[in-house]
């Protein structure tokens, strides 16, 4: 339907059918010249379907396309991707950093990896 609606010079409606059908590329590309306020959101909203659906190394870079770095960290913790996940904390605040190093420091600390569990428990 939003294919339709987006021939039709109806992009938002177009827009929104494509949000409603999943089809986040396209509504992505739509939005990038036609609703460009959309785009940071959307790709917020495309890393959250992808996540529901298991697909989490591609979430991850779609929550680093929205600036949605606590959510993008969350994913890279579920697959297991320590380092890449420790490399995403500056985007945090600190408040939000804590939890995150703590679990860090723990994965670290369980696979016997002290020099690194220390860097996290001490910063």
């Amino acid at each position: 339907a939003g294919s339709l609606f987006e021939m039709a010079g109806q992009y938002r409606i177009a827009l929104e059918e494509y949000v409603r059908g999943h089809e986040y590329k396209k509504a992505v590309e739509l939005a990038r010249t036609h609703a460009p306020e959309r785009v940071v959101s959307l790709h917020e909203d495309w890393g959250d379907s992808l996540l529901e659906q298991n697909f989490i190394d591609m979430a991850i870079n779609h929550y680093i396309e929205a600036g949605a770095s606590a959510k993008a960290i969350e994913a890279a913790l579920m697959a297991r991707q320590w380092s890449k996940a420790e490399s995403m904390l500056d985007g945090v605040s600190e408040n939000e950093r804590i939890p995150f190093m703590l679990r860090l420091a723990r994965h670290y600390e369980d696979t016997e990896e002290f020099p690194a569990a220390e860097r996290l428990y001490v910063d």
